[in-house]
């Protein structure tokens, strides 16, 4: 059963970049079979002794318990919770990747998954390929089933892999993995507008220069990054027009709010640091940031103060608004116990996993990766089956 629960695990990332449903259902085998194998004692042991782990069950547990207090019915609060499932799942995937052979597995199905996404991305941006969604595609690029968002984010993480895996590999091998990271870090400059991408990628570049060669590779990097922006911003349009078009976004929110993506973001985070500042300790409950928001611009123009926004594109803003301070702080105290446990790992998992967390942690700065499906199982899959190696440490 403990077998079968893995080969879900690694039939889940195959999933991953393409399919929700698939993921979904596999990870619903996952489950299954390990309530089957009936190993739940040996899995609370391991996630007791892993603080990434239980402060995600923690967290779970408290959006559970803010049900009872929610702005909105239980129904909705209840499928709010659902949606943060991938903290539980977490703590069962750390549990049953412990076997280095297994975390190899599923690492090499993932990137082997984010390479197709990459071929095939490439191959509608070449129109070789007609888009899967022709409207998604006319405003978000060459993504290919998911969002920009999304695309750009594990284009990111397979560029950072791939750039990772060519620093322990010699001759051919060696370029092969390189030409793979400058493929994926330029499909995210050039063939998808997600800014999230580009800070993540970014973040990644220097921390993999700053954990290789210490402050030289930070001062080299830093260097290397800056070039790349500006080469970016001069020759490839779709990256100059989504930082104009962030400029000019920026700039209308300050002279008079009009509907765009910034005037949202920026208003987002204005409203909800309000409403957490007069509400500090329960917070809206679980699924009660829409109605927290909608309270909190009660004097905004209507297209703000609307019912149908539902989350701020924040995940320290969204959890703070729902649970109050102790939310915020106990996913904050998640995050940053993620990257000093990832420490214990043995080489070049360390690296890897170090990476993995602190892209999370600096995508949920703009966009609610727990709630998302895809980034919360990359989250429970890719760190939780890493997380798992802290045994061979």
């Amino acid at each position: 059963m403990l077998d079968a629960s893995r080969w879900s695990v690694l039939v889940a990332a195959a999933f991953l970049p393409f399919s929700t449903a698939g993921t979904n259902l596999a990870m619903v085998s996952v489950l299954l079979t390990w309530l089957l194998a009936a190993q739940w004692r040996a899995t609370a042991r391991a996630i007791a002794a892993e603080p990434a782990a239980w402060m995600g069950w923690l967290l779970f547990a408290a959006l559970a318990a803010g049900i009872a207090w929610s702005l909105v019915p239980p129904a909705q609060a209840s499928a709010t919770l659902w949606k943060y499932r991938e903290l539980l799942f977490f703590g069962i995937v750390m549990f049953l990747f412990t076997d280095a052979l297994w975390r190899a597995r599923l690492l090499v199905v993932f990137f082997a998954s984010a390479l197709v996404l990459l071929a095939v991305s490439y191959a509608t941006l070449a129109g070789l390929m007609a888009p899967v969604d022709a409207e998604q595609a006319a405003t978000q690029g060459a993504v290919v089933a998911k969002s920009s968002i999304t695309h750009s984010f594990m284009m990111s993480l397979l560029a950072y892999g791939a750039a990772l895996a060519a620093l322990q590999m010699h001759g051919r091998r060696r370029w092969v993995m390189a030409a793979i990271a400058a493929a994926a870090a330029i499909n995210v400059l050039a063939a998808v507008p997600g800014r999230t991408g580009y800070v993540v990628l970014a973040v990644l570049a220097l921390y993999l220069a700053v954990s290789r060669w210490r402050l030289k590779g930070l001062a080299a990097s830093l260097g290397v990054v800056a070039i790349a922006v500006a080469a970016a911003y001069q020759w490839l349009p779709s990256f100059s027009a989504r930082i104009d078009q962030t400029a000019a976004e920026t700039r209308q929110y300050e002279r008079e709010p009009k509907e765009s993506s910034i005037t949202f973001r920026i208003h987002y985070l204005k409203r909800s640091l309000q409403y957490v500042a007069g509400h500090p300790f329960l917070g809206a409950g679980t699924g009660g940031w829409g109605e927290a928001f909608y309270e909190a611009t009660a004097g905004d123009p209507p297209f703000l103060h609307d019912r149908r926004h539902r989350h701020p594109h924040n995940e320290y803003l969204h959890l703070a608004v729902q649970l109050g301070l102790g939310g915020l702080v106990l996913f904050a105290a998640m995050m940053l116990a993620g990257l000093v446990r990832a420490g214990r790992l043995p080489p070049p998992d360390r690296t890897l996993a170090r990476g993995i967390v602190l892209a999370f942690a600096v995508g949920c700065l703009f966009n609610d990766f727990l709630l998302d499906s895809t980034e919360g199982h990359i989250w429970a899959l890719l760190a939780g089956g890493l997380f798992g190696g802290q045994k061979d440490a």
